[in-house]
């Protein structure tokens, strides 16, 4: 069971890297908003998946803030990009 969470942690790795590489590419603002959204997902995602391969249900709770402050910072890329698309 345990190889088949560390192969889920590795598409996880591979998701940010591409998530990366997308945010680094662009081309419009909201491009990269979207990339660093989808890192964010993809290192919660990772953090829950270590949760459970280190036997550590404190890191669900990390989690479970880090989700909290990112839907903040959602909103705020949000308004970010919309501002940003005016002004072009």
């Amino acid at each position: 069971m345990s190889g088949l969470w560390t192969f889920a942690l590795v598409l996880v790795a591979g998701a940010v890297l591409a998530a990366v590489w997308r945010a680094l590419r662009g081309p419009t603002p909201a491009d990269r908003a979207v990339a660093a959204e989808a890192v964010f997902v993809a290192s919660v995602s990772a953090i829950a998946i270590l949760s459970v391969l280190l036997d550590a249900p404190l890191l669900l709770d990390v989690a479970l803030v880090a989700v909290l402050v990112g839907f903040l910072t959602t909103i705020g890329l949000s308004h970010f990009v919309d501002r940003t698309e005016d002004r072009t």
